[in-house]
């Protein structure tokens, strides 16, 4: 049960980064924000290390979304969009190296 209450936890996660990214409202941008924190915060607390397809999954989507954020981030022209898309790049940048080196146990050296 745990998978599935931190699978759904990741996607509105996603949910919430997306929307803080493409969202032009200031408000709705910082509630998508909050949102998305909270989910993240709930699939890190669910997800167990012995699920590697799921953090493995996890960590691409991550690393996805701050790929995304930072091209947002370049491209746009407005402030808010931008300030948005900064902060959801950083933060999914970091959970997406947070799950490689911490649950993954990735060891480069």
């Amino acid at each position: 049960m745990g998978e599935v209450i931190s699978i759904v936890s990741f996607v509105m996660a996603v949910i919430g980064a997306l929307a803080a990214v493409f969202i032009n409202n200031r408000d709705k941008q910082t509630m998508a924000a909050v949102v998305g924190v909270a989910f993240l915060v709930s699939f890190f607390i669910n997800v167990s290390k012995n699920s590697q397809l799921i953090l493995q999954a996890a960590c691409i989507i991550a690393f996805i979304i701050s790929v995304i954020g930072g091209t947002v981030a370049i491209f746009s022209n407005e402030e808010s969009k931008r300030s948005g898309a900064i902060v959801t790049g950083v933060v999914s940048l970091g959970t997406s190296l947070l799950i490689l080196f911490s649950y993954l146990g990735f060891h480069p050296f």
